[in-house]
């Protein structure tokens, strides 16, 4: 089976990319969305619609860093752990900012699903990592066809 070849873009990028997650996450955690309260479920309702937010949220914060140490000399193992420890803490972070707000309230469960969520995108990241080979992109003409 012909692994699909996907552009390992330069470290800075990719660090500047996890940044900016992480301050989108803080910025919507810290200031109410417009229509908060609107949707109850989310989609197939299965899950609250905030569940699914807190799930997306971190779970993306995760594959962002998980593809920010992909070159990272360390073990699989040992870069996801910290990867799944970090975005953790960091929903630990905003759930205790979350608590001094007025505007906001924390709860252990939004806790549980940012974990959760960062743990979810862990186990994906090392399944598709299996398929998937790297190659390294340094400018736009460097790209290549995904499949050949």
């Amino acid at each position: 089976m012909p692994r699909i070849r996907l552009p390992l873009i330069p470290r800075g990028v990719r660090v500047a990319a996890v940044a900016l997650v992480a301050l989108v996450i803080l910025r919507y955690s810290v200031v109410p969305a417009p229509g908060s309260g609107t949707f109850r479920t989310g989609p197939f309702g299965l899950l609250g619609y905030s569940t699914w937010l807190h799930l997306l949220a971190y779970g993306g914060l995760a594959a962002a860093a998980a593809y920010a140490l992909h070159d990272s000399p360390r073990p699989d193992w040992q870069v996801l752990g910290v990867v799944f420890l970090a975005v953790a803490a960091y929903g630990i972070g905003i759930e205790l900012l979350q608590s001094t707000l007025t505007a906001r309230t924390a709860a252990y469960g939004d806790v549980l699903t940012n974990a959760s969520g960062a743990g979810l995108a862990v186990v994906a990241w090392r399944i598709v990592t299996r398929y998937v080979r790297f190659y390294r992109v340094r400018r736009v003409a460097d790209l290549r066809v995904p499949v050949e």
